[in-house]
């Protein structure tokens, strides 16, 4: 025969963690609103910084990728004109 669980109190579906959440004046949801709006910008203006961080590091290493294969190559090559090279 299974073991059953004791009987013991149900949670509810309430977490509790804003216990008043429809009682909410139109002025603290517009805070709110302008708290969550203004947090976004931030984050939003960090990871921009981020990415052009990161294609300013891209850019070097192509920089520096293409200079390496240019001296790989004979001088008469690299002193020559693209047009002629094409």
């Amino acid at each position: 025969m299974p073991l059953r669980k004791p009987a013991g109190k149900r949670r509810s579906t309430d977490s509790g963690v804003e216990p008043d959440r429809g009682a909410l004046s139109q002025e603290k949801k517009d805070q709110r609103i302008a708290l969550f709006l203004s947090d976004f910008d931030q984050q939003a203006k960090e990871n921009t910084q981020e990415m052009k961080k990161e294609l300013d590091s891209l850019l070097q290493t192509a920089e520096k990728a293409l200079t390496v294969e240019l001296l790989k190559m004979p001088v008469a090559i690299r002193k020559m004109k693209r047009k002629d090279l094409l």
